[in-house]
């Protein structure tokens, strides 16, 4: 009985870790967007120094698109890079600074990939925290402009 309430415990406090992750990602995560129109998806996790991440998504045709990232303060830099499904690099944040969001538009509807790569701070203690991954869509009012 005393090891069922401990796996509860653990359980229920990873699910709260990911539900705040995933307020940090409504909170924080959509005010890179500016004034794109956010397509509704929280891309939320914790992760830590080193680990490696990737999101696949679809994007449509003619359309202008912002990738937007946003991490805890105390994490490290974040590497990543833009593919196809064949793996040609369409953009690498490394070669901008390592900035954390870029703006695109997509010639033909194509799945994309999003590879993260938490770089490491170097120190013995490893750091862990909410990354968010927003997308946004060109508003119609933005196009006027």
């Amino acid at each position: 009985m005393r090891i069922l309430l401990i796996i509860l415990f653990c359980l229920t406090s990873y699910i709260g870790v990911e539900a705040q992750c995933i307020d940090f990602a409504k909170s924080i995560g959509k005010e890179p967007l500016g004034d794109y129109l956010h397509d509704g998806n929280y891309n939320a996790a914790i992760l830590e120094e080193g680990e490696k991440a990737e999101l696949f998504k679809t994007f449509f045709s003619g359309e202008n698109y912002r990738i937007a990232i946003s991490k805890v303060e105390q994490l490290p830099d974040i590497h990543f890079k833009l593919r196809d499904k064949q793996g040609n690099v369409l953009f690498d944040n490394e070669e901008h600074n390592y900035r954390l969001t870029w703006d695109f538009k997509v010639e033909t509807t194509q799945l994309l990939i999003v590879e993260m790569n938490i770089l490491e701070h170097g120190n013995s203690e490893l750091i862990s925290g909410c990354v968010a991954v927003m997308f946004g869509i060109e508003s119609i009012k933005r196009k006027k402009r």
